[in-house]
This record gives C-alpha cells, sequence and structure tokens, in this order.
C-alpha cells in the first residue's frame, strides 16, 4: 500500500521495518503524530519515509514494539537518491575530467622577440591549433618546428612541449651576426672538417642532422642546408657553429734547460718639466690633466735571467704547460684544451722527448656545396 505525498528537503529518512508487529508499529507511529510518507508495504516489511527530527520518537516505539529499523537508501532518502538529475550530475563528475584530458586548453609561445612571438601566433591559429582541440589533432613536433624555420630563417630551433592540456611552444632565436663576405656565398650544407664527437651546436640558419654526443667522420652533413616542410623541400642553406670533441696525438722534443726572462721589481721615475723618460721605460702612467704639462711619471722593470731544468719530478707539469700554451696558438680563439695526458717522456742529458695526448674543443663545422640535384 501507498499513502500520500512525498516529504521533500534533506531533512528526510528512508526507513525499512520489519518484525512480527510491524502494522502494530505503524499504527503507533500515526497515533504519536509522527508524519509518514511514501509507505510502501511488502509482506513483513514496511517501508516509508519520515522527518530526522521524529527519530528519537521513532526508537522508543521500536523498543517498545520490538521490531528492526534499518535506513534504507531509496528514491527519497538522503543515503542515495537516484533521481536522472543527479545520475546526470553523478556521470558528468566521473567522464567530464576524462574528457577535459584529451583537450588542449591553453596554447602560448615562451621566448623570442615580441614581433617573432606574434608571427608564431599567427601560423598557429592559421593552422588551427588553439584551445578546445582535441590532444590527437595537434600537429607531430618536427612538422611545426620545420614550418616554423622555412617562414622564419632567424631561428635556429624550435622546441614544442605540451604538459598536460597546455602546449608551449618555444623558439630559439639564432644570435645576430653582422654582414659578411660568407652570407653572400651560395647555400651549403655543414660538414665535419675531422672526426669528432657533436657536443653543441650554435646555428643561424639550418637544421641539425645529427645529435649531440654522436660521432661523426670527417666530411659527414652535421647540418643540413635543406629545410623539409610535409612533403616539400626548401633550400635555406646552413650556417653556424658545430662544435665537437676529438684527440690530437703531439710528438715533442725540447732542451732539458728551458731559459726565459723575467720581470725584475717595479721602478718608478718622476720627470719635471721637459725632461724626457729614459729609453728603459717600460710605460708611461697617465697623470691628471692639469698636471700633464709639469710633471711625468714613468715605470720600468729590470728583467732577469733564469733557467729552469727538466727532470721527472717536474718535467709533466712544465711539458704539459708549455706545449698547452704552444696548441692553443694554432687553434681558434673559440677552441679549449679540455683534457692533457703524457703517453710517453724520455729524459736525456740535454734533450726531453715524448708524445702528450690532448682533448680539443672546438667548431669543427666547414661548408659543404648542395648538390644540384637536392
Amino acid at each position: 500500500m501507498r499513502t500520500g505525498k512525498r516529504i521533500g528537503g534533506r531533512d528526510t529518512v528512508r526507513l525499512a521495518v520489519t518484525g512480527s508487529r510491524t502494522d502494530a508499529f505503524f499504527s503507533a507511529c500515526a497515533a504519536s503524530g509522527i508524519r509518514m510518507r511514501d509507505v510502501v508495504k511488502d509482506g513483513e516489511r514496511l517501508r516509508f519515509s519520515v522527518r530526522r527530527k521524529d527519530m528519537p520518537a521513532l526508537r522508543k516505539l521500536r523498543r517498545t514494539y520490538r521490531v528492526r529499523i534499518a535506513l534504507q537508501a531509496g528514491r527519497y532518502g538522503v543515503i542515495l537518491d537516484l533521481t536522472p538529475v543527479r545520475i546526470i550530475a553523478v556521470l558528468l563528475f566521473l567522464f567530464a575530467p576524462l574528457a577535459c584530458s584529451g583537450m588542449i586548453w591553453s596554447v602560448g609561445v615562451e621566448g623570442g622577440k615580441p614581433e617573432r612571438q606574434e608571427r608564431i601566433s599567427a601560423y598557429l591559429e592559421k593552422n588551427g591549433i588553439r584551445p578546445f582541440i582535441p590532444i590527437g589533432s595537434v600537429p607531430d613536433e618536427s612538422e611545426i618546428r620545420n614550418d616554423l624555420m622555412v617562414a622564419d630563417p632567424g631561428l635556429s630551433w624550435v622546441r614544442v612541449s605540451r604538459q598536460g592540456g597546455r602546449l608551449t611552444i618555444h623558439p630559439i632565436e639564432a644570435p645576430e651576426t653582422g654582414e659578411s663576405a660568407e652570407e653572400k656565398l651560395p647555400p651549403a650544407h655543414l660538414a665535419a672538417s675531422k672526426r669528432a664527437v657533436i657536443t653543441r651546436f650554435e646555428l643561424s640558419s639550418g637544421v641539425r642532422n645529427v645529435l649531440p654526443n654522436t660521432t661523426v667522420e670527417k666530411g659527414d652533413i652535421v647540418a643540413s642546408g635543406i629545410v623539409t616542410q610535409r612533403e616539400d623541400s626548401h633550400v635555406t642553406g646552413a650556417a653556424g657553429k658545430v662544435y665537437g670533441n676529438y684527440y690530437v696525438e703531439t710528438r715533442f722534443e725540447m732542451p732539458a734547460v728551458i731559459r726565459y726572462s723575467a720581470p725584475g721589481e717595479r721602478a718608478y721615475r718622476l720627470s719635471v718639466g721637459s725632461d724626457a723618460a729614459g729609453g728603459d721605460s717600460w710605460r708611461e702612467i697617465p697623470l691628471p690633466s692639469f698636471l700633464a704639462p709639469f710633471l711625468s711619471v714613468s715605470e720600468s722593470r729590470d728583467g732577469s735571467a733564469r733557467e729552469v731544468k727538466i727532470t721527472e719530478e717536474n718535467g709533466e707539469r712544465i711539458i704539459l704547460s708549455v706545449l698547452k700554451e704552444k696548441l692553443l696558438g694554432t687553434l681558434d680563439p673559440d677552441a679549449t684544451v679540455k683534457d692533457e695526458k703524457v703517453l710517453r717522456v724520455h729524459y736525456d742529458n740535454d734533450k726531453v722527448k715524448g708524445t702528450v695526448l690532448f682533448l680539443i674543443n672546438e667548431n669543427i663545422a666547414v661548408r659543404k656545396q648542395i648538390p644540384q640535384g637536392d
């Protein structure tokens, strides 16, 4: 049997009453003024809704009539109300985060000049890379990089990163250089001038053809002057520097006694009027303009001849320092000696001979003409 209307609000409780005296219990509740709604009788089980404030009185009656009361999930109870609206809300709560995780919510450009950022943003908008698109519709990173580098030769590299629903473009600008004769040369690749292990790139144009920590042989293309955009190829030319590590083995022979001149103590000479400084002066010390017409100060140093004998105790330190300075004089200014090691040394009475191994890092890139067929 069913009675009356539903009791609304959050202060209602859905109950299930079982026992042999459910009918007497129901009549006693009604006589006590407890409001019951949506009553359903199913054999020995009686189900109905009451207000939460009536629960103390209802429990007293339960003890009197010795019936069992259980809170029940039902259409109108506060434990679970499976109305269509709540079902939809639960489904949205569960599936909305999953749906949102497959979307791009933010697209931005970090780094570079403001004008370049605007051009990249326009490219992204033109190609449909904007917020609220599925992640699967975003083009491949290499495709975005090639398109941007073809459109803007001032970029040396483009990195694309995605964190959750945020897509960020990081343009890396090529270092600015002045006009030079090299800019008037036809486009070319950059090739390795010797066998080396690539350490870093400083490209103003072109595309890396190898990764850092890759061993290349002499003549290998390390930076391509041809940029591929989808199925099309564009000759832009490669320019810049590619640094690599390589070993140089040097055989040497030097006197066992090295003689050199070392500067002695400083001496200063003060001249008044038109007295000229002596010919042995090392440099003139500048004076304030109001004193220069009347005084002059010069500095001189007396050189002292010295010599050092190369022995087994000090030989390795002296040999490496002398050969390292000599080697650096033959390399490019930005070259560095990263490590050195004496492989073999032989001491005679008046000569020292041996072999030294140097690890050098410098620009190994040279221009290589692009074949006409490419």
